[in-house]
């Protein structure tokens, strides 16, 4: 099949065969598209998963949500092909943004103190507080003589530099019975946060992504897991200029822990 420049056209309609087929794609509109990414599913990115560095991730509980951003800035962007493996069901929503909206806070309440060896896990990574003698490389922070104390601690571990969360910033802000830190992205891909040994009433995490999104796409049907390496590929097209897309993923097994990893291209 003869490949045909932008601007031109064939008086005769090519005839395709059953594997061409497969190339045809639709917009979010129904529109067919006319332009198909060339790059192998090799040369995509991981953007979260156990392969990713800013979006290192374990296992998402039944009924909870990942937020997954791609950076689309630097160059003018089409669309973005994201490929997904699951390894339960799921169900898939797509965003757009001006800026990068990840964004959590960790919040160390007074309801219940934060007992030494308690623990949390924030992009995979497993933090551990210590009444004392706290060792960084063991991603160790000294709870302190209170929490105002253990905050300022814990941000620096978050954001150390080895040993920290890659891909983040926190800033502190002390209310009157609580310490918040308030968690941007700047490189990573996604947060991720789980509840170790921890109770809610001791370390509690707040997502506040959704609130800074443009829906691009309303939330998929129930999607069957499939954890080959190629997964579900998942085109957003008609990005139009938009700086920041992003996908969430909710699982929806009905019990089960799923593992998922998220690869990204943009063209």
């Amino acid at each position: 099949m003869a490949i045909i420049a932008e601007g031109q056209y064939l008086a005769t309609a090519p005839t395709l065969t059953d594997a061409q087929y497969t190339k045809l794609r639709t917009d979010l509109n129904g529109n067919l598209l006319t332009r198909e990414s060339a790059r192998a599913l090799e040369s995509f990115n991981y953007n979260a998963g156990a392969a990713s560095t800013t979006g290192l991730c374990g296992t998402v509980l039944n009924t909870a949500k990942i937020y997954v951003a791609l950076d689309c800035s630097a160059t003018p962007v089409t669309g973005v092909d994201w490929g997904i493996s699951s390894d339960q069901q799921y169900t898939y929503q797509l965003f757009r943004s001006r800026q990068n909206e990840l964004t959590a806070t960790i919040t160390l309440t007074d309801a219940t103190a934060v007992d030494a060896d308690d623990t949390f896990i924030l992009n995979g990574l497993t933090f551990t507080a210590k009444a004392s003698g706290a060792v960084v490389a063991n991603r160790e922070y000294n709870l302190g003589a209170d929490n105002a104390a253990a905050a300022v601690n814990l941000a620096a571990l978050l954001t150390n530099a080895t040993y920290g969360v890659p891909g983040i910033a926190i800033a502190i802000t002390s209310p009157t019975t609580t310490d918040v830190l308030t968690i941007t992205c700047t490189t990573a891909t996604t947060l991720h946060f789980a509840q170790g040994s921890s109770a809610a009433s001791e370390i509690a995490w707040v997502d506040n992504t959704l609130a800074n999104l443009w829906v691009h796409a309303v939330v998929s049907g129930n999607t069957a897991a499939n954890s080959t390496t190629r997964g579900l590929i998942v085109n957003q097209a008609t990005v139009n200029g938009w700086p920041w897309c992003y996908l969430c993923l909710t699982n929806t097994s009905g019990g089960a822990a799923a593992t998922f990893a998220v690869r990204a291209i943009r063209y």
